[in-house]
């Protein structure tokens, strides 16, 4: 054997032939030199894999941000009514604190942070400077909340109570995301069922765990959520002195903040109400409901909901910016930047009156008892019970609403326009609960715009049309007379108001005098002899069931009655009456027919402009700008258009009989409305409702009568009687027009 005793390496004497022994020592030499090789080059390939590619993995961790993207506020533009400003934005400042400075237990990476901020990098390796350092952070963060405190005039107390708040709040965010990533870790090594692999394979896989698999770490790194990192709102509204204060001394605020956003007001409260509308936050549900607002909420933080502040949204709307602020894995802030700067949206000028405005407003109240009676006193005077004696003792009815109309005839400028009962707008900003529970109980709906919004049966005031439709159907002359016996054919049914009260008839009439002394019986004959159609084609021509076109959102567009018919359906004696009876009804303003008080004060412009209908309107020809030097001075070209097939003749002789219907003793607003050195044209209507319910009041009227400038709507909703409700209203907005100087009588 080669390894024994015997073997010839120890023979000395025979010691001159050791080639075979050499032999055997290269094949085992070579082959443990080999076995060590492949390892060194089976670690090299490891570390160069650890060196090379492990890295990139790494860092790549390391290197992950998120981007977080902040609305920057803009102001949107006011409403304006000549020097008065009805909306706008105002600036509202609130304090925000970063979490770590407000946090009971300073976070240590933190603290080691701002340690590190303050000293060099020689510094920190003196115990002593560093803990001065770690003292001055603490005494910063106490004197912060004093600070604050003093500033404020919050009590300490509350403060740290509000800071407690805040940090209940981010640390159950904190340790809900931490729970659900901290679970145990399990090897997939572990969980293999154990095998007798043998000696080698164990030895193998031994070294391969240790190669591959990485230490045991002890402590699990906690994740740091976005809220421990940035900063939280904890005053609100604190005024423009505490924010000025807080941003021109940051060394006694460390860790605070001001931040700067707006808040839409309404300096007048209640004035115009209907007409500017409100404007809010936008809700989620305005994407998904309203396509028009999904429009705007990608850009905006408040969307229009009603009045001027929906119907010019994108004149009034500003565009918010946008900050753009890029994290790191512990939500530090990398980078911040403002990608889009923020645009402040344009004024818009509306052509009411403030003060008509106001004044219209005053008189709706007073007659809904919501005010006391300042203006509409003498309605209990000896002048106005004789209007009516037989009904003089009764009280009239507390209108449930009312609104008031006043618009240039030539241009459709509305000058006031005023819905009863209101409401203030400030409550949609910062209402109590008990201004809401107040809104909400009235049952008599005061968020209704009523000059867009009511629909009722005009009454009498409807003859103007039908006056209208008879002179063009020659079915009647202005001077034919017609002999009034207080009813129609039965004493019972189609009866003058005089008739029903008194017994009395109106005699001998004519369309002027019928205009004026409001009898019916002339219109019913009338609309039996020329038939329903002519009635519905005049009411089509004047747009009467379609809206105006006002500048305003959710206008109703009233009903008329359809007049079609089938061939066979009118040879029958029950159609025939059918039709018969729907005539006459629609000829005094009833029957199915429902109507706007716009519409209406379209008509007596119609009447007024002599043929030309207008579109009204509440934005002023100034229109939208963003400074005063951009306002387009040029003449307002009013939407108007011409209705064919009326004469000047026709309306010359309505217009006789709307002046009669003030100016002449028997006329039936003589005694309301009628103002001594004021010519005044218009027309009271009663229009009867449903059984056991109070009549509506109308008056519709324009002024100066010779020279038409202005139109007067008053509509009182279960108001009672025209001229004892509505008339006063009328007078008492034309003497101040009148004192005002807005009529200017002189030139005319």
């Amino acid at each position: 054997m080669l390894n024994s005793l015997k073997n010839q390496i120890f023979d000395h004497e025979n010691s001159a032939s050791p080639e075979f022994i050499a032999a055997g020592n290269s094949l085992r030499i070579n082959g443990i030199g080999l076995f060590f090789v492949f390892a060194v080059l089976a670690i090299l390939v490891r570390v160069y894999w650890v060196q090379t590619r492990l890295p990139a993995s790494y860092l790549q961790a390391l290197r992950v941000t998120s981007t977080e993207d902040e609305s920057i506020p803009a102001r949107d533009g006011r409403i304006l009514a000549d020097s008065i400003v009805l909306a706008s934005d105002v600036d509202v400042y609130d304090v925000e604190v970063h979490y770590r400075w407000l946090q009971r237990q300073i976070d240590p990476q933190w603290l080691k942070l701002q340690v590190r901020q303050q000293l060099s990098r020689e510094e920190r390796r003196d115990a002593e400077l560093v803990a001065h350092a770690e003292d001055r952070v603490y005494a910063e963060r106490t004197a912060l909340r004093a600070s604050l405190s003093e500033l404020t005039r919050i009590a300490s107390a509350e403060l740290t109570a509000r800071f407690s708040k805040v940090e209940e709040r981010v640390q159950k965010i904190s340790h809900a995301v931490n729970r659900r990533q901290s679970g145990p870790l399990v090897n997939a090594a572990d969980e293999l069922p154990e095998e007798d692999h043998g000696v080698l394979l164990t030895v193998a896989e031994t070294i391969r765990a240790a190669l591959t698999t990485p230490p045991t770490r002890t402590n699990v790194s906690r994740i740091v959520v976005r809220e421990e990192e940035t900063w939280h709102p904890v005053l609100e509204d604190v005024g423009l002195s505490v924010a000025a204060v807080i941003n021109e001394h940051p060394e006694r605020f460390p860790g605070v903040r001001v931040v700067s956003s707006t808040r839409r007001t309404y300096p007048e409260l209640t004035l115009a109400a209907h007409v500017v509308g409100v404007r809010t936050n936008v809700r989620d549900s305005d994407r998904t409901v309203d396509s028009s607002i999904a429009d705007l909420t990608s850009t905006s933080l408040r969307v229009g909901r009603s009045g001027v502040e929906r119907s010019y949204e994108h004149q009034l709307l500003g565009v918010a910016g946008v900050r753009r602020t890029i994290r790191d894995r512990r939500q530090r802030v990398i980078s911040s930047e403002i990608v889009r700067h923020p645009v402040s949206g344009r004024d818009v000028t509306v052509t009411l009156d403030s003060g008509l405005q106001q004044l219209s407003e005053q008189l709706l109240a007073e007659s809904l008892n919501d005010a006391p009676h300042l203006l509409l006193t003498d309605m209990q005077s000896t002048e106005y019970r004789e209007v009516d004696r037989a009904t003089a003792a009764e009280p009239q009815p507390i209108p449930v609403g009312g609104c008031i109309i006043v618009m240039e005839a030539d241009t459709g400028r509305l000058l006031a326009a005023a819905s009863a009962p209101t409401f203030d707008l400030s409550m949609f900003v910062d209402g109590s609960p008990a201004m809401w529970h107040a809104v909400n109980s009235d049952t008599r709906r005061p968020f209704v715009p009523r000059f867009t919004g009511m629909a009722l049966p005009p009454g009498s005031t409807f003859k103007i049309v039908t006056a209208i439709a008879a002179l063009e159907s020659g079915t009647i002359t202005p001077d034919m007379p017609f002999e009034c016996r207080g009813y129609l054919t039965n004493p019972d049914e189609h009866r003058c108001m005089i008739f029903r009260l008194f017994g009395a008839t109106h005699g001998q009439v004519n369309l002027r005098t019928a205009m004026a002394q409001s009898c019916n019986v002339y219109f019913f004959d009338a609309a039996r002899r020329m038939g329903i159609e002519p009635l519905i084609r005049w009411a089509d021509l004047l747009e009467f069931g379609r809206v105006t076109g006002i500048d305003l959102p959710f206008e109703k567009a009233g009903t008329v009655p359809n007049a079609g018919r089938s061939a066979s359906a009118s040879d029958t004696d029950a159609a025939r009456r059918r039709f018969e009876r729907e005539a006459l009804g629609l000829s005094i303003g009833q029957s199915r027919l429902t109507v706007t008080p716009l519409q209406m004060a379209r008509l007596m412009a119609f009447v007024a402009n002599d043929g030309w209908l207008v579109t009204p309107h509440v934005v002023s020809d100034d229109g939208t700008a963003r400074r005063a030097t951009e306002i387009d001075t040029s003449p307002y070209r009013a939407t108007r258009k011409r209705i064919p097939g009326v004469s000047s003749e026709t309306l010359s002789a309505v217009r006789a009989g709307l002046t009669s219907a003030i100016d002449e003793p028997f006329g039936t607003g003589f005694k309301t409305v009628r103002l001594p050195g004021v010519p005044i044209a218009g027309k009271t209507g009663t229009a009867e409702t449903a059984p056991g319910k109070p009549d509506h009041a109308w008056f519709t009227g324009y002024v100066p009568a010779e020279n038409p400038r202005y139109i007067v709507v008053v509509a009182l909703e279960h108001g009672g009687s025209g001229s004892k409700a509505a008339g006063p209203i009328a007078r008492e907005l034309v003497r101040s027009m009148s004192e005002r100087g807005i009529l200017n009588l002189a030139t005319h």
